[in-house]
């Protein structure tokens, strides 16, 4: 088809008009709070062990799904238990009634409550804004500066998912078993040399090519054994990480810290406990030392800027109170010299998703962030879809608008009826742990 000029510039002006409209469209959408669900669900938990004893057969988190006057729905993930369900619905009235573009405005108001309970409810009206504007939950937040986000690989020592104690738990209500019907296959890890081989696992299913030893669970020696072990498996070439949870005294926290300086460790965290005694470790080991347990909120810098307890955070958007406090605490950090990681609790695949726009907008997470996630059975998660996948030691920053994932209705109903049917409020290692160990208590080595 030939056009004349006029012609041309009258196309071309309905075109301008017509994005224009768009836009105008797009900005005009009503994003007014009008409903906020709080659904608690129970996900299943391998039997992990840590400091604070081993994983009950589930682990908790709640799913905000919060509408808006424009039929925009945007979702938000937390952590789990009672009490943070107890926190988000008393939240829900300070956020009704305003719109998803204003989730500063309730933001000091909701971290009374709990910072976990805002953290939910800013990720799902960045979703909202993100779905309502057709961009990506980083897009609105700076854009990303990363497509592909590296991960550590985290390794538990663990007991075999088909132990007879594990399976008698009287909380499970799933149809896990014996064998083939077990939870998983990782196996049964309490040996340097089974956790060098679940290590090897792991790097070769997921690709992992920084590896955290989770420690803090047997004696110090046989975990400074094991994670010699997984330095010998890939011939000294991978960097490491060691989290004993704050459970060595400073005495032992320096005596393996001379035992390890040889490997190529990357950072130590927490092996005492309190800034003063992660400052002490810091001055005479000469380790660069990380945290999530000593400087976990704002209020914590400026004694740590007396004390210099680490080099690392480990940021959590849950924690600090969402993605943007983490990315001012990326500023912060800046001037102080800190680099930043991310810490991981169990978590489904919304807060996996968060997770990679959290690190996609925030330039100082130059580690490789934690997640629990490949702990995550496939099919277990909530999202539509298959588990998000690992690949080569990263995950893809998502192409979808908002978080970049979709709930599946059905898959959080199910995980719903098990919350309700297991019974389980709260996480509590403890109780499972008593019942393996008859006698244990979290001891100071």
């Amino acid at each position: 088809m030939n056009l004349d000029r006029r012609q041309w510039l009258a196309l071309a002006a309905a075109a301008v008009a017509g994005q224009f409209n768009a836009r105008a469209h797009a900005a005009a959408s009503d994003l007014t709070i009008t409903r906020i669900k709080i659904t608690p669900i129970a996900l299943p938990d391998p039997p992990l062990l840590a400091a604070s004893g081993c994983h009950g057969p589930y682990f908790l988190r709640n799913i905000i799904e919060l509408s808006t006057a424009d039929g925009v729905v945007g979702i938000g993930e937390t952590r789990g238990g009672l009490h943070l369900t107890k926190a988000l619905e008393k939240a829900k009235g300070l956020v009704l009634g305003k719109s998803a573009f204003a989730y500063r405005q309730f933001a000091r108001q909701a971290k009374t409550i709990t910072n976990d309970a805002y953290a939910g409810l800013e990720l799902a009206c960045l979703d909202a804004i993100g779905r309502a504007t057709k961009r990506r939950l980083s897009e609105l937040l700076g854009g990303p500066i990363r497509e592909q986000i590296p991960f550590a690989s985290y390794l538990f020592f663990r007991y075999n998912a088909d132990h007879p104690v594990i399976l008698d738990d009287a909380r499970i209500v799933d149809g896990r078993g014996k064998g083939d019907a077990a939870l998983d296959q990782w196996g049964d890890v309490r040996t340097p040399e089974s956790m060098a081989e679940l290590a090897w696992r792991f790097h070769q299913k997921f690709g992992f090519k920084v590896h955290k030893l989770k420690a803090g669970v047997f004696e110090p020696q046989l975990e400074i054994a094991a994670l010699r072990a997984i330095n010998e498996r890939f011939d000294g070439k991978h960097p490491l990480r060691i989290d004993p949870n704050a459970r060595w005294s400073v005495d032992t926290a320096l005596k393996m810290a001379k035992q390890i300086e040889d490997m190529p460790i990357e950072y130590y965290e927490d092996p005492v406990g309190g800034q003063s005694a992660m400052g002490e470790v810091r001055t005479k080991c000469g380790l660069t030392m990380s945290t999530n347990m000593c400087v976990t909120r704002f209020e914590h810098i400026a004694e740590a800027i007396r004390t210099k307890p680490i080099d690392v955070v480990l940021c959590d958007h849950h924690g600090w109170g969402g993605i943007t406090a983490c990315q001012a605490l990326g500023t912060i950090a800046d001037k102080l010299g800190w680099a930043l990681s991310q810490h991981s609790n169990n978590h489904g695949g919304v807060t996996m998703a968060a997770m990679l726009h959290v690190a996609a907008v925030t330039p100082q997470i130059t580690f490789d962030s934690d997640t629990h996630y490949p702990h995550l059975i496939e099919g277990a998660d909530i999202i539509e879809g298959t588990n998000l996948p690992i690949r080569g030691g990263q995950m893809k920053l998502p192409k979808q608008h908002g978080v970049g994932v979709n709930l599946d209705a059905d898959k959080v109903a199910r995980a719903h009826e098990t919350y309700r049917r297991c019974g389980m409020k709260q996480r509590d290692d403890g109780s499972l742990m008593r019942r393996l160990a008859p006698g244990w208590k979290r001891s100071q080595f």
